[in-house]
């Protein structure tokens, strides 16, 4: 049995799965784990953030009163946007961007 220190957790939506699967059909699944890993960390840190009363990491962005966090993965060619849902202990990945060169 594993701890679950914040009991936070990332959904990711369906277009931004579509991309990981890419990683993964590209041959990329060292990369896909590590984005994988790198959801479920912010997950934590955002559900430590928030209960804190600091600001999530990112940058806020309000689209029809809802406000996405835009983030790009240190190291990696990925930006993502993020939606925080204290209520359900949830941060919800939208849209995942992939840049990889040809």
């Amino acid at each position: 049995m594993q701890p679950d220190s914040t009991g936070w957790k990332a959904v990711i939506q369906i277009t931004a799965s579509e991309v990981l699967n890419g990683m993964r059909d590209a041959g990329r699944v060292e990369l896909r784990d590590s984005i994988i890993r790198f959801l479920r960390a912010l997950a934590i840190e955002v559900g430590t953030t928030v209960t804190s009363g600091h600001p999530p990491p990112g940058l806020p962005m309000t689209i029809r009163g809802v406000t996405w966090y835009s983030v790009h993965v240190f190291n990696d060619p990925v930006f993502f946007n993020y939606s925080i849902y204290p209520e359900e202990r949830q941060i919800r990945i939208c849209d995942l961007i992939w840049v990889e060169a040809l």
